[in-house]
C-alpha cells in the first residue's frame, strides 16, 4: 500500500516511469537534464526513498524533500514522511577481495537458457557483434542478483580482476551493479592499454565498446588529480581525446584543462543530437573521433561564456 502511494507520487512529480521487475526501483525522466522527458535516467527506490540521475548526477538521500522543492504543487502523503523505509533491500555487494558473481558464464557461448539469450539479444540491440562480447570478455548469470545484467570485467596490468561493471537489461532496474572498489584506484582493462599511443576517454563502457582501440572508461563524468588514470597519463606524457556525452561538454573540457595543465596533448570532441557513444555506430564513432579539436586555455572559457543564459549576472 505505502509502495503504491509513493509510485503514485512519484509518477505525479516526473511523469510515468517504469518500474523494475522487483517493484522497488522506478526509472523517469529528470527535470534537471531533460525537462522535455525524452528519457529516463532518473532512477527512484520505492523502498528507502534514495533517487539518482545518471546523467546529471543530481541524487539524494529523500525523493520527497527534492519534490516538495521542486514540485511544491504535488501532495505528498504524511506517511511517506513518517515511514521512509518501509520494506527491507538488498544493499550493494560488499567485498574484500574481488571476485566475479557467483555461477557468471560468457553471453557469446551458445545456450538455451532465455536470461543469457535475453542479455546477448539486448547486446546485439545496441550494436554489440558477438566479437566485441568476446573481446570485452562480457559475462552473465543465470540466478542471483546479477542475473539479466551485461557484466564486463576489468583486468590490470597482470591479468587480474580490478573491477566489473553490471548493466541492467531491463528497464525500471537499479541501471548498474558494479564492484565495490574506488574507481579512482584502477584503471578500466588496464592490460589492454597502450600507453605509446593516442587515448581516448569516454564515459562509460559500452561508449568504449563502441569506440576505436585503446579507449579507457573513465566510469563517470570526473577525473581527479589523484587518480591513478591521471598519474599515468601525465607520467607518459599521453596524446589524449576527450570524448563525454555531448551533454557534459562542461565536464568533459574541465578534464581536458586539467590535462593539459599536466603537459599533455589534448583534443576534445563530441557526438551530435544527443546521442551518446554507446548508441552511435562504430562507424560515425571513429569519424567524430579523427575530426577532434585541439584543446586550447580559451576552449574551457569559451564554453563557460557561451553556457552564460541571458539576463544572468556574472
Amino acid at each position: 500500500m505505502i509502495r503504491q502511494k509513493a509510485k503514485s507520487v512519484v509518477n505525479k512529480a516526473f511523469g510515468a516511469g517504469s518500474v523494475s521487475r522487483d517493484g522497488i526501483n522506478v526509472a523517469v525522466s529528470c527535470p534537471e537534464c531533460d525537462p522535455n522527458r525524452t528519457k529516463k535516467k532518473l532512477s527512484v527506490r520505492l523502498d528507502d526513498y534514495r533517487f539518482h540521475c545518471w546523467v546529471c548526477g543530481i541524487k539524494g538521500k529523500n525523493v520527497w524533500k527534492y519534490i516538495n522543492k521542486k514540485f511544491p504543487n504535488v501532495q505528498i502523503d504524511e506517511i511517506l514522511f513518517t515511514n521512509p523505509k518501509k520494506y527491507e533491500y538488498e544493499p550493494e555487494e560488499e567485498v574484500s577481495t574481488l571476485d566475479l558473481p557467483k555461477g557468471f558464464v560468457p553471453v557469446f557461448r551458445k545456450t538455451r537458457d532465455p536470461d543469457v539469450r535475453a542479455v546477448k539479444n539486448y547486446l546485439l540491440s545496441r550494436g554489440l557483434t558477438r566479437a566485441d562480447m568476446i573481446r570485452w570478455r562480457v559475462l552473465t548469470t543465470t540466478t542471483g542478483r546479477f542475473r539479466r545484467r551485461a557484466i564486463v570485467p576489468s583486468f590490470d596490468l597482470e591479468g587480474n580482476l580490478n573491477y566489473y561493471v553490471g548493466r541492467s537489461i531491463d528497464e525500471g532496474e537499479f541501471k548498474y551493479l558494479n564492484a565495490k572498489v574506488s574507481k579512482s584506484e584502477i584503471i578500466f582493462n588496464e592490460v589492454d592499454v597502450n600507453w605509446k599511443k593516442p587515448i581516448v576517454l569516454v564515459e562509460g563502457v559500452f561508449d568504449a565498446i563502441k569506440s576505436i582501440p585503446n579507449t579507457i572508461p573513465i566510469l563517470g563524468s570526473t577525473l581527479s588529480s589523484n587518480s591513478y588514470l591521471y598519474r599515468c597519463l601525465m607520467k607518459n606524457q599521453s596524446n589524449v581525446i576527450v570524448s563525454l556525452d555531448p551533454d557534459l561538454k562542461g565536464k568533459a573540457l574541465k578534464i581536458a584543462k586539467t590535462l593539459h595543465q599536466a603537459g599533455c596533448n589534448v583534443k576534445v570532441c563530441f557526438t551530435t543530437d544527443g546521442k551518446d557513444m554507446g548508441d552511435t555506430s562504430r562507424e560515425e564513432n571513429a569519424k567524430m573521433l579523427s575530426n577532434a579539436k585541439n584543446f586550447t586555455p580559451y576552449s574551457h572559457l569559451t564554453h563557460k561564456i557561451n553556457s552564460i543564459r541571458s539576463g544572468s549576472i556574472i
